[in-house]
């Protein structure tokens, strides 16, 4: 069995793709990836479009959403009807609570479908809340291989969602609680999938030490937005930090209500504004405006570019979860100069991260933005270093070709598992 270490450099792979009929794939994701509001959802949908871009059939399956883009080649749409079940009778379950409110009847009904269409050479599991399809004796009948898609280590993630302090005591026991099953059910996932693909380094050695012997492949984001050649100095710009997020996920409330009760009134005195941008619950937008005297929210908006042509800094501040940021390639290649903590530069290349500033803390994050903010020399030289940096590396397409070439890799590996 081949294990992490040894596993071909993605550049490699791409560079030397394998001449081998189309893989047949189901791809299992919770919902359909459109709207692409938040970052789980534009890296599942890249990331499939580029799967399929490598030569593959692929069928990618999840709860309604709003329509598909134009069609793609290569993919074929299949729209589960209906909503997820209800949060409050899925924490009976003995599921982690985000998989037990996407095992409805209509997905399973739909799961009982596909399997009659098999069999499938590769089954792909798009998140750990996906992974209660695995016991889905249809599908597993033909022995697909199975690829585990994460976007995040969660036993990690839900570790530091319970242990918050600036939650109540019941909600810190829901989260324990939600913690527990979500490490068990991880892992089980981990170790009965074939390839499980990471977007981090340090995601893939969390996940090669918990499943001995799977193949772990990490797949960097690709990026293939707009590119702006040049930008108007700093002094042009407002005095303004802009965030961009979702703010649907409480680990993304609770990192925005730390970072503002302690960046307000620092930023507030100093005379700079911060901008919130992102779709959130009406009611937490009320509450959060009448709060702080620095930040301005915005809702989701389709066309981020005026949001980040007037700000002078980007900041982005979640201590709570792991995994990559996707805004930062937003921010990087809309040149806007970055502001983060450590924690959430992880996976980016460092000379990526040698062109922004960073700090292992909120104190030091803060200190870096005012000392940084009405210095427009700096602020350019940030922005022009890191869209340099960044330029070259990140090519959904090489993705797309990684996974795939891994598939038929390791099915070439296995005794009587011949290619696909």
């Amino acid at each position: 069995m081949i294990q992490q270490q040894e596993l071909p450099p993605i550049a490699r792979v791409a560079a030397e793709p394998a001449k081998a009929p189309p893989l047949r794939c189901l791809w299992l994701a919770r919902g359909m990836p459109f709207p692409a509001t938040a970052g789980d959802r534009i890296y599942s949908a890249k990331l499939a479009e580029a799967f399929a871009g490598a030569g593959v059939d692929l069928t990618f399956v999840g709860l309604g959403g709003e329509a598909p883009p134009p069609p793609v080649p290569g993919i074929t749409w299949h729209i589960v009807p209906g909503p997820q079940r209800n949060k409050f009778l899925s924490v009976a379950s003995a599921m982690p609570l985000v998989a037990a409110r996407h095992a409805t009847a209509a997905y399973r009904a739909a799961l009982d479908s596909l399997a009659a269409e098999g069999p499938w050479d590769a089954i792909v599991v798009d998140q750990y809340g996906m992974g209660w399809v695995l016991r889905h004796a249809g599908l597993m009948a033909g022995k697909p291989q199975v690829v585990f898609v994460t976007h995040d280590h969660e036993e990690s993630v839900t570790k530091m969602q319970w242990q918050d302090r600036g939650e109540k005591l019941p909600k810190r026991l829901a989260l324990l609680q939600n913690h527990l099953k979500t490490t068990r059910f991880e892992r089980w996932i981990s170790r009965r999938s074939d390839v499980v693909t990471t977007i981090t380094r340090a995601d893939a050695d969390l996940f090669a030490a918990q499943a001995p012997g799977r193949w772990i492949l990490p797949l960097l984001p690709g990026y293939d937005g707009a590119r702006l050649e040049g930008r108007p100095p700093g002094e042009a710009r407002p005095r303004a930090v802009v965030l961009f997020g979702s703010y649907r996920w409480s680990a993304k409330q609770a990192n925005l209500r730390i970072f503002l009760d302690q960046a307000d009134p620092v930023l507030a005195k100093a005379g700079i504004a911060i901008r919130v941008v992102g779709d959130m619950p009406d009611d937490l937008r009320q509450e959060l405006s009448k709060k702080y005297r620095a930040a301005e929210f915005t809702g989701f908006v389709d066309d981020p570019a005026p949001y980040l042509a007037s700000a002078r800094l980007a900041v982005v501040a979640e201590p709570i979860g792991g995994g990559f940021k996707m805004k930062l390639l937003e921010y990087i290649f809309n040149r806007v100069p970055v502001a983060a903590l450590e924690v959430c530069a992880s996976g980016l290349p460092q000379a990526v991260r040698q062109q922004m500033l960073l700090a292992p803390g909120l104190d030091g994050l803060l200190r870096q933005v005012l000392g940084a903010i009405d210095d427009a020399p700096r602020l350019d030289a940030l922005q022009r270093g890191a869209f340099t940096a960044a330029e070259h590396a990140f090519d959904w397409r090489e993705r797309g070709q990684a996974l795939r070439d891994a598939l038929l890799a390791h099915r070439a590996a296995q005794p009587g598992r011949g290619a696909a």
